[in-house]
């Protein structure tokens, strides 16, 4: 959108990948260190190296590692700079799913446990039982 100024499935898509950036992450969109910043600039290099270089500290360790892989990967899909390279909503769905069966399956005591507050690690709290269909949002 930011470079044709239309929206389109695939600006959807990159504009939700930013959402997921800044629930990983912790941070707003556009921040400022020395510079001003984008998120998808800063968190890009940083995935590369490990993931929990990026992973907002309050989550204090409590969740499954490939949980967050998967959503990281979906991160950079979604972020992609060409849009034709960009999954579809549903295909990000369908990760983001995954990795909630991840988060659900942690055995007690692992080394990668989920934290029974609501206020940390949020995507374990939101399940299609509780909440009815996970596809809130209809295509443009």
């Amino acid at each position: 959108y930011f470079r044709t100024s239309k929206l389109t499935r695939k600006s959807d898509v990159y504009s939700f990948g930013v959402v997921l950036l800044e629930l990983i992450s912790g941070r707003p969109a556009i921040f400022t260190t020395d510079e001003t910043v984008h998120i998808v600039q800063w968190i890009t290099p940083l995935l590369q190296e490990d993931i929990l270089n990026v992973v907002d500290p309050r989550f204090q360790g409590q969740y499954n590692r490939n949980s967050i892989m998967i959503v990281a990967k979906t991160d950079m899909e979604c972020t992609a700079e060409k849009a034709a390279m960009r999954p579809t909503m549903t295909d990000v769905l369908n990760l983001l799913k995954e990795a909630m069966k991840l988060e659900d399956n942690v055995p007690e005591g692992g080394n990668s446990t989920v934290q029974t507050d609501p206020t940390s690690a949020p995507w374990s709290y939101c399940n299609e039982a509780e909440y009815g269909s996970t596809s809130f949002l209809e295509p443009r």
